[in-house]
């Protein structure tokens, strides 16, 4: 292969690397879980040393392109995704899962599921409430149990 590269007119060199799983191949599903575990891992220890807790980063999923805030808690079994931006102060979790979603400050969202939606300043979500693409949750606000918010 390098050397049909090379007769191409390719440029050919090497590199050094301190960490061999930088260059992780991947052929089959357990491969690409075993490289998801090590970017899931790169990312949660970065966001715990600018001050975020998680309770069991093994079992926090944050997408790469997750903005949060400091001091927010986040328990197991949470899944941020997309471009969920969670404000100062927030809990997270547990099992909770919020795609592009925005939290205000010191809200708490519990065991509940967000799609695209708007969630105030202090608000309590839950627990068990389903937030369609759309909805917004006030400021202060507390959905209670079971609660699904709709698009206004």
């Amino acid at each position: 292969m390098i050397e049909a590269l090379a007769s191409m007119g390719y440029q050919i060199g090497s590199m050094a690397l301190d960490d061999a799983s930088e260059v992780l191949d991947v052929e089959d599903r357990w491969q690409l879980a075993m490289v998801e575990r090590e970017l899931r891992a790169r990312t949660n220890r970065m966001w715990m040393l600018n001050g975020v807790t998680m309770f069991d980063p093994r079992q926090t999923f944050i997408d790469v392109t997750v903005d949060l805030g400091r001091d927010v808690t986040l328990y197991p079994g949470t899944i941020l995704q997309g471009r969920t931006v969670i404000g100062d102060g927030c809990e997270i979790g547990p099992n909770t899962r919020l795609v592009d979603c925005v939290v205000g400050d010191d809200a708490t969202v519990a065991n509940s599921v967000g799609m695209e939606a708007e969630i105030g300043r202090g608000a309590e979500v839950g627990p068990f409430a389903y937030l369609e693409a759309g909805a917004a949750v006030g400021e202060s606000a507390r959905t209670g149990p079971f609660y699904t918010g709709r698009a206004e």
